[in-house]
């Protein structure tokens, strides 16, 4: 059975208030203030994380650029090692080719020369414009990223050059290395035979006095010293041997024009075979009328000699006019002979007392007569005969 309820009528329903929503006011005002500030952490996340990017990727180009910066001043060391001593090279050719050498340098040599230092110089030229300049400031690290960012592509390119600037370098150092060591071996070759040159012009300019020969051979001997292997000093040498010659050139020229007259060419015979009596013996002549108060005069005829053990060896015979004017009598041979008895003590010294003027003679006289010259002018009227052994000695000194 049912119970009959009571109803409300319309209007009172109205105004009874409905129960609250699941959805209610109270539960969105957490979302409000949560939203914003996750948004703000998800931000500052990822603007720290694009900030420790930067600063990494900055410093990870700052190390890349130090080492390859020092890759490239590595290679700029070697390469203006090479640069200098291609620079010193090319320098003391120049200075070579400059020198009024008078012939000594054949004109095929000089061309060589030249040419060798032309590619030299090209390869200096290029090596040079290759090396670089102060190594680039890094300065100190930005903060923004932004700003990082556009820093580190400033390092990456920089060490992108570098990079390239170590390989140009190191790809030129061998070329440049080539061109310098074939200037030094033209150099060599060309002044070693300008040297051997030098020496064949002690036989063109017979007669010269003995230190104009002496130093011609000194200079000649520096530059075949200091030419093999190169030396850059050897263009002052050079220099000095041209000089040297032209010494020895000058001196032939005034010992002929003492020597002329109407003796000049028994002067120069006699010389000759002065010379020939003891190949490679350095001997100055000299003439006078009278040579120790003796001559033509008063029926004589005279010499003497002065010799020294220095610089090789050397000699200066002084004789009187009259051995000229009897050349090429017996006297005058033999009395020449004793005189190049006395120069050849240079070459035998150790065979008798160079100290006793009366040794000294009789040796003189003894090498006289070991060489074939029996005339008393040999030294035997002057200073008696010398004892047998002695010329047995003597006959050992050639």
């Amino acid at each position: 059975m049912q119970e009959p309820h009571a109803t409300m009528p319309d209007a009172e329903a109205a105004s009874v208030p409905a129960p609250p929503s699941a959805t209610t006011r109270p539960r969105r005002r957490p979302l409000a203030w949560l939203l914003p500030t996750a948004i703000a952490v998800l931000v500052l996340g990822a603007l720290t994380g694009l900030e420790l990017t930067a600063w990494k990727s900055f410093d990870d180009a700052g190390a890349t650029l130090g080492r390859t910066l020092d890759d490239q001043d590595d290679a700029a060391r070697q390469v203006e090692a090479a640069i200098t001593g291609a620079r010193s090279v090319s320098d003391a050719t120049t200075a070579i080719l400059a020198v009024a050498d008078g012939g000594l340098l054949a004109a095929a040599d000089r061309t060589a020369l030249a040419t060798a230092g032309e590619q030299n110089a090209k390869q200096v030229d290029a090596a040079t414009t290759l090396l670089p300049g102060e190594r680039p400031h890094l300065g100190p690290r930005g903060f923004w990223f932004w700003d990082v960012n556009a820093d580190t592509a400033r390092l990456e390119r920089l060490a992108a050059g570098a990079r390239t600037r170590a390989k140009s370098l190191t790809a030129i150092e061998g070329p440049l290395r080539t061109t310098a060591d074939a200037l030094r071996t033209t150099a060599s070759t060309a002044l070693s035979t300008a040297a051997d040159r030098a020496a064949g012009t002690e036989a063109a300019n017979v007669p010269a006095d003995n230190d104009a020969v002496l130093e011609v051979r000194a200079a000649a001997a520096e530059v075949a010293q200091h030419a093999s292997p190169f030396q850059p000093r050897v263009s002052a040498d050079f220099d000095a041997l041209a000089q040297a010659v032209q010494k020895l050139q000058d001196s032939h020229t005034a010992t002929l024009a003492a020597e002329s007259g109407p003796l000049a060419q028994s002067r120069l015979d006699l010389e000759a075979f002065a010379r020939s009596l003891a190949p490679g013996i350095l001997m100055d002549f000299e003439w006078a009328d009278l040579i120790n108060g003796k001559g033509e005069s008063n029926g004589y005829l005279s010499g003497e000699t002065s010799w020294w053990y220095d610089r090789g060896g050397y000699a200066t015979i002084r004789l009187s006019n009259s051995i000229a004017q009897e050349w090429p009598d017996d006297s005058a041979r033999a009395i020449v002979a004793h005189e190049v008895g006395h120069a050849i003590t240079v070459r035998c010294r150790t065979m008798y007392d160079t100290t006793n003027d009366q040794t000294a003679e009789a040796w003189a006289t003894a090498w006289a007569i070991s060489m074939g010259f029996t005339d008393e002018a040999n030294g035997t009227s002057a200073y008696g005969a010398p004892p047998d052994a002695l010329v047995q000695t003597a006959a050992g000194c050639r």
